[in-house]
């Protein structure tokens, strides 16, 4: 019983005339009559309704609105010959059959099993005479052969671009109104007998149009109407257009799918000709369209079956082929179209874009794109829950190497243990549990792509979670090796690629790919790695990956954020359609594109060589002797922290030291007050504060001092005398406190990164670029002041370091650290002198320094000897791409020559 029935009366028990049928009909001049609900329908097409009863308070047994199945259609489905409402409109599943509903579901079906498969024909037909849509028709008369005795006359308004106009047709069986309107050059609004009709120019006009701006049919519908009304036409009644307009919008698109498909469908046939040697046994009848299957998800409920989706070649696995599934070489024909495998393998990059959610709404009627690309959702729940079968998920953050541990490696991992866990922290993404979309308000809080070098998107998942879950990771990379052959490598470039590789190792997540994988971080995103994982998994020091820098994903997600307030509100399958159209028509905008690519990637990369060229030669040592260079820092970069109780004496002298600079400078604030009171010319408000001021530093002072003296009364002999050395050398001093601002300054810039990014991702969609520029710039300018006084402290104390190195003031061996150029400050570029500790390390103070350590000529050379390396990799690459893209090229123009041919031969016979 609801809230609402307990302060209202009972309702009156009903008359016996409440109880009678009476009959009812939509076109009913009676108001009650033309909105009564049907509760019976005549064979002679009468329908009868009874007026609502009140529901009985209190009864058991009795529901206000029944709950019904609307998974299965009406025993005798409502008659859809008239326009229907908007395709926006969403199925509630809790709410009762309505009329409208069934209505509505029924004209669905009716629209992808009965009248889209019997156009596509006419439509290729009449694409052919008009030359795809730039000459005009002319239709002619043809006779109804089925001699229907129920012909009639259908009255249809006919929407052009400067005109509206009035079309008689005569229908009957054998000449259905969607069928003569296509051979008109029309597309009607309601399957069987539609009241309005648009021209194909309009329709292909506006599909286009809105693969360029966010889809709004409103506001298109508006100015439609107004523009036809300043020519004097006009539509009479409420919303005379809109409804109709977008039905007749979104069939029209799905022909054009349905087309595409069939065409494919064809050259399949062919393709699998040509691979297996087989001549298929065809005839004119299986090739026509019109043989499709029925839906039987009736209610927009999950059904992942993607028949007319192109995959994989049925019965053939893509290793007995040796090269990629046909899915992959259709979806990016330069990595995958080549008749062979790249030395260096595939390169993709993973991201999730937590800015395109979907509010939380019932589900739309199923509306499926024929070539979509998201990953089905009983996948991603395969390995969600192999995941947490594994690794149970953590209700706390996990702990870090305790100080008693010592740090090392973990299984195949090239970073420590301690680097890992540092990365984990400052790294956002890398916090599973931290909430980037609430579950409560959102169906899908973000969508997660998998996109091959060239920036073509190879598949999308659709996210549930509030944040990063790497199983939707996992998901994707398994996905592409299922269409790879057995012999194929891939490098993948992902925002925290360490974390998945350390979650693999230590899990067995994706062990049976696990060897032929390399991980790397993208470019953008290595900032908020250490140094030691850049040494690692930056792209630019990693082998294989050549130019690529990852970045992929963030391209796509600008080129459809101009989707985001649409997809929010639509239906749930409305999204994942319109997002599928835009990835096929960015495709096909890739693929007439990849020439001019090329040759722009060329460019850049011999550029790129001739720059790193010029840092070897300069540096005047061997190639071979910068490699092993750079593989020695590597090591040293990448070493395990020792035992942090074995380095307990020393952070209790650092300590020691630090206490010993706070008593001085105390000491000297104390004496510079008490100088101030003796001093008779100081002012009287002077004397008072140095008065007020004393007796806190003083107490400060004592503590300091107190503190002091147990710490080093705790260090032992060797210790003392380690500690009377270091106190007395000021470069030692200078030493520690450059370390400490470095680091300090690391996590400033930072965090000034992350939040720079966080701001442009916020009001990227909002704002003007220059409004953009302004916001970001004052949110961040109050933090530039202090991250440029801390670099002038450190480099600063360099220069005193340089300074007492000259003067022979300094332990032997000892080596001054590099100062930070300002023009480098905020770039983070993985070359910077931000991220090395080169001089300021103990561990360094040896007999035997490395060359890198020592040389200046070596660290430029290493860094020219990595970018060389990684250009000649990337033309090497470019190489056989352009082959890769002349033989797919070669194989599609001959499929389609033995297609033509097949199809002429049928028709021949």
């Amino acid at each position: 019983m609801r809230k609402a029935h307990l302060a209202k009366t009972p309702p009156a028990t009903p008359s016996r005339s409440d109880y009678n049928a009476f009959p009812s009909s939509p076109c009913s001049k009676s108001p009650s009559k033309r909105r009564a609900q049907p509760i019976l329908y005549g064979v002679n097409g009468s329908v009868l309704s009874q007026r609502k009863l009140p529901t009985p308070i209190g009864q058991f047994g009795f529901l206000e609105q029944p709950q019904t199945d609307i998974g299965t259609s009406p025993s005798v489905p409502l008659e859809p010959n008239t326009d229907s409402l908007a395709s926006s409109e969403i199925v509630s599943p809790s709410a009762p059959p309505t009329a409208h509903r069934q209505k509505r579901l029924a004209q669905t079906l009716r629209w992808q099993n009965d009248v889209l498969p019997t156009l596509i024909a006419p439509y290729m037909n009449y694409l052919r005479q008009s030359a795809n849509l730039s000459k005009e028709v002319e239709v002619e008369a043809v006779p109804c052969t089925c001699m229907d005795a129920g012909q009639r006359v259908l009255d249809v308004v006919v929407v052009r671009f400067n005109k509206l106009q009035k079309l008689q047709l005569t229908i009957c069986h054998c000449h259905p109104a969607a069928v003569q309107l296509i051979e008109r050059g029309l597309f009607g609004s309601a399957p069987k007998e539609p009241t309005l009709a648009v021209d194909l120019h309009v329709l292909d006009f506006i599909t286009r149009l809105f693969l360029r701006i966010s889809p709004n049919n409103t506001a298109i519908c508006n100015t439609i109407e107004d523009f036809l009304s300043s020519q004097g036409y006009q539509l009479r009644g409420k919303d005379p257009l809109r409804r109709r307009f977008s039905m007749a919008l979104r069939w029209y698109n799905a022909l054009q799918q349905a087309t595409t498909s069939f065409v494919d469908s064809i050259l399949d046939i062919s393709r699998q000709e040509l691979l297996e040697g087989a001549k298929p046994n065809l005839t004119l009848t299986s090739l026509l369209p019109g043989t499709s299957q029925p839906i039987e998800d009736r209610t927009g409920e999950h059904n992942h079956d993607r028949p007319s989706k192109r995959t994989r070649t049925e019965g053939v696995d893509p290793a007995s082929l040796g090269r990629p599934s046909d899915y992959l070489r259709s979806r990016c024909p330069v990595c995958f179209g080549g008749k062979s495998e790249f030395t260096e393998g595939v390169i993709v990059c993973i991201d999730a874009c937590f800015t395109q959610k979907h509010n939380k709404q019932p589900r739309d009627p199923k509306h499926t794109h024929p070539k979509s690309v998201f990953v089905s959702p009983e996948e991603v729940d395969t390995w969600r829950d192999f995941v947490e079968e594994i690794r149970p998920r953590r209700s706390s953050p996990a702990k870090h190497t305790p100080e008693t541990e010592e740090d090392g490696f973990e299984g195949m991992m090239k970073v420590p243990k301690s680097v890992l866990d540092i990365c984990q922290d400052s790294f956002t993404a890398a916090d599973g549990n931290r909430e980037k979309g609430s579950t409560q308000f959102f169906d899908s809080t973000a969508l997660m792509a998998l996109l091959c070098c060239h920036d073509r998107v190879l598949w999308l998942a659709d996210m549930t979670t509030p944040g990063d879950r790497q199983h939707y990771v996992f998901a994707l990379i398994s996905k592409l090796f299922e269409e790879l052959p057995s012999h194929y490598t891939v490098g993948i470039l992902y925002d925290i690629a360490c974390a998945v590789e350390r979650s693999c190792v230590n899990w067995g997540f994706l062990d049976e790919y696990l060897p032929r994988i390399t991980f790397a971080i993208s470019v953008f995103h290595a900032f908020g790695h250490g140094w030691a994982c850049q040494c690692v998994y930056h792209p630019r020091k990693c082998i294989g990956f050549g130019l690529s820098d990852g970045e992929g994903c963030e391209r796509f997600w600008h080129s459809i954020s101009k989707l985001i307030a649409y997809l929010r509100v639509c239906g749930h399958h409305i999204r994942l359609y319109t997002l599928d159209s835009q990835i096929q028509h960015a495709d096909s905008e890739s693929l007439a594109g990849f020439g001019t690519w090329l040759a722009r990637k060329w460019k850049h990369a011999k550029t790129k060589w001739e720059g790193g060229q010029k840092d070897v030669l300069w540096s005047m040592w061997e190639p071979q002797v910068l490699r092993e260079q750079w593989e020695s820092q590597k090591h040293a970069a990448t070493r395990p922290l020792p035992r942090k109780s074995c380095s307990a004496a020393k952070t209790a002298i650092e300590e020691a030291l630090r206490l010993r600079k706070a008593r001085d400078t105390l000491r000297d604030s104390i004496k510079n007050l008490e100088n101030i009171i003796i001093d008779g010319a100081s002012e009287p408000y002077e004397i008072a504060e140095a008065e007020m001021e004393l007796p806190n530093l003083r107490e400060r002072l004592d503590k300091v001092h107190k503190h002091l003296v147990s710490k080093e009364r705790a260090l032992g002999v060797e210790g003392k005398s380690q500690y009377n050395h270091l106190a007395s050398s000021p470069f030692i001093t200078d030493r520690m406190n450059a370390r400490a601002l470095k680091v300090r300054l690391r996590q400033r810039l930072q965090a000034r990164k992350f939040e720079r990014d966080r701001l442009e991702r916020t009001f990227r969609r909002q704002l003007n670029k220059r409004k953009l520029h302004n916001h970001t710039e004052d949110s961040v300018k109050r933090r530039n002041h202090g991250i440029q006084s801390l670099a002038q402290q450190y480099n600063k104390l360099c220069e005193q370091m340089v300074n007492r190195i000259s003067l022979g003031r300094a332990p032997a061996n000892a080596i001054a650290p590099r100062p930070i150029p300002t023009k480098e400050l905020f770039s983070l570029d993985v070359d910077d002198s931000i991220w090395d500790d080169i001089g300021l390390d103990d561990s360094e103070q040896t007999t035997d320094l490395p060359l890198w350590l020592v040389d200046e000529g070596v660290r430029m050379g290493i860094q020219g000897i990595l970018l060389r390396d990684r250009c000649d990799e990337e033309l090497q690459r470019l190489r056989y791409e352009l082959k890769s893209l002349a033989e797919w090229h070669s194989e599609e123009w001959t499929i389609v020559n033995m297609a033509i041919a097949t199809i002429q031969g049928i028709v021949a016979t």
